[in-house]
């Protein structure tokens, strides 16, 4: 038996002892006047982050971060790396581009996903059929290719030596994203062996789009409906948007 076992169960003992006369003694504290309340100039709805943090995107003095209506000029808005906590990027601050067209709000019961072209069986998906279909979660981060180019907050080829990565870097962003992975949805098409190429192509005014090799759709491409928790914002692709990841972010159609 070892000598020093009951010698360790009495420290256990008393320091049990200790812990429970620490927690049952009433504190004795000398009266005092009630708190005075601040008074609150400003109801904060639950969810609103605290008035001292105050992180935003920016983009060039040309391009603040709401722009007039029917101003359609392009205009890029980056994210405050320097202020992140963590690896996630709030959907708030996600970076986002624009090539002179505001994102789409689409109403998701009125939103349709065509797969059509080089398949054995042209489907059509709801936005709730999609959400009803096997999911997963992912953390990706998505990067403009022209990231980290000499730009200063103003838009000219020159950046100071106090410059922020925001400044410099600040086009790229992580989200937690949830979809359905592509592969799923061509198998149910019935992808034919001569396909060899996706078009995948937007809702928003220009149409935008891009073409992606069948093999990377089929690896880990994405519908994705959800971003860090919530659905997917405007400037990501309400209801649901492509995320191809490790590609260039113009390609998340």
């Amino acid at each position: 038996m070892n000598p020093e076992e009951p010698a360790r169960r009495q420290f256990l003992k008393s320091g049990a002892a200790l812990a429970g006369l620490a927690v049952a003694a009433p504190a004795v504290l000398p009266a005092a006047d009630p708190p005075v309340l601040e008074k609150v100039d400003e109801v904060h709805l639950y969810g609103e982050r605290s008035q001292y943090v105050t992180s935003v995107r920016n983009g060039s003095i040309n391009n603040p971060e709401r722009r007039l209506p029917n101003e359609a000029v392009a205009f890029g808005l980056r994210t405050p790396l320097q202020d992140s906590v963590g690896i996630i990027t709030p959907s708030s601050l996600h970076f986002t581009i624009s090539h002179g067209f505001e994102p789409p709000n689409i109403d998701p019961r009125k939103h349709r996903l065509l797969i059509h072209g080089l398949v054995d069986r042209p489907l059509v998906f709801t936005v709730d059929e999609i959400k009803r279909l096997p999911f997963v979660t992912r953390f990706h981060f998505i990067e403009c290719h022209g990231n980290s180019s000499p730009r200063g907050p103003g838009g000219d080829a020159r950046v100071s030596v106090d410059a922020t990565p925001q400044e410099t870097h600040g086009f790229t962003s992580c989200s937690q994203w949830t979809g359905v992975p592509l592969s799923l949805l061509l198998k149910e098409a019935g992808v034919k062996k001569e396909a060899t190429w996706i078009i995948a192509e937007g809702a928003d005014a220009p149409k935008h789009s891009k073409s992606i090799p069948i093999g990377k759709a089929r690896d880990d491409a994405l519908i994705g409906y959800g971003q860090n928790g919530e659905p997917v914002r405007p400037e990501q692709g309400v209801p649901r948007g492509l995320v191809v990841p490790g590609w260039q972010g113009i390609n998340n159609v």
